[in-house]
């Protein structure tokens, strides 16, 4: 959630007539995120909303994200679904933008989960997993093997060879893991703290699916655990993550292979993730307004997973 694009309290009053709320009392930009732009909004009524307004996301692209929280949101998943207007379609366009609307889900994204709070995200996590294997939604994954060549090759020159080589063999290691027969479907991508929201110590609301696209569930069990289960120093803990993996276990059951390949999976989503922020900070050295966060906090993670795997060895 961030501000790239300024509205004004007429911008956003005609947008509201179109749902056929009341007039806004006022409004605020948020100020944390990295792709959209984000305003709460707080009308005469009492009502709180979120709108937000898509910097590189086309229209077209928009009603599938639209089905699947909607799905989720019928099915009692804790996924807030997009308001729609009085002609009953969702999508508008604000500053030449194009915008969603969603109720504002009251709570707190968290700095230091604790076990019982780490226990609700792994439980969610696999009852979201399981609709989502219900459901027939299928769509490449935005940050799949393509995405990682492309990224490597965008970020190459600034990397050091040991850096480079060490991206290479995650690559390689991505290719093995899609040549398997492990659990796939929709999965969320992203589902990091500041995309959960906690209220009176319960999961008040699971944001931002729109990274969402088919892969391997353990590698969206693998981007929660390395971002839920940390220790002070930035490394996952055995311990937090054993009760994020019971947690999940309990409503979902990984196979033998998923078990297997979990490791493998934790050091994808360190590398996704190390990829994606080496990226945006050479597209913010470049003019991108686009907010950054810190690469080496992933690629400390990635070192963690290879270690440890070398000593299972």
């Amino acid at each position: 959630m961030a501000v790239y694009t300024n509205l004004s309290e007429s911008d956003i009053n005609e947008l509201l007539s179109m749902f056929g709320l009341s007039k806004l009392r006022n409004f605020q930009g948020a100020s944390a995120g990295i792709e959209n732009t984000t305003y709460f909004l707080f009308l005469a009524d009492g009502l709180q909303l979120v709108l937000t307004l898509f910097e590189t996301m086309t229209r077209d692209e928009l009603p599938f994200y639209i089905s699947l929280t909607r799905d989720l949101n019928a099915a009692g998943m804790p996924v807030p679904c997009p308001l729609q207007k009085l002609d009953g379609c969702s999508i508008h366009e604000i500053a030449d933008k194009p915008a969603l609307l969603f109720p504002l889900v009251q709570g707190i994204h968290l700095d230091n989960p604790t076990p019982q709070e780490i226990n609700q995200v792994g439980s969610t996590l696999a009852k979201i997993h399981l609709q989502c294997l219900a459901m027939p939604y299928e769509r490449e994954n935005p940050h799949g093997l393509k995405w990682m060549k492309q990224a490597l090759a965008f970020t190459e020159s600034t990397l050091s060879q040991d850096d480079k080589k060490l991206i290479e063999q995650q690559i390689q290691a991505r290719s093995k893991l899609e040549s398997l027969n492990l659990p796939r479907a929709l999965i969320h991508a992203d589902l990091f703290r500041d995309n959960v929201l906690f209220r009176d110590e319960e999961l008040a609301g699971i944001v931002d699916f729109y990274g969402a696209g088919t892969d391997c569930l353990i590698l969206d069990i693998a981007i929660a655990v390395n971002d839920w289960c940390l220790n002070a120093e930035g490394l996952v803990d055995d311990e937090k993550r054993t009760v994020f993996l019971n947690a999940y276990e309990h409503e979902r059951r990984l196979s033998a292979l998923e078990r297997t390949h979990f490791l493998e999976a934790l050091q994808l989503a360190a590398t996704c993730f190390w990829l994606s922020r080496l990226k945006g900070q050479i597209q913010a050295n470049h003019g991108s307004n686009q907010a950054t966060k810190n690469p080496d906090l992933c690629k400390k993670l990635l070192l963690q997973h290879t270690t440890q795997q070398r000593l299972q060895k």
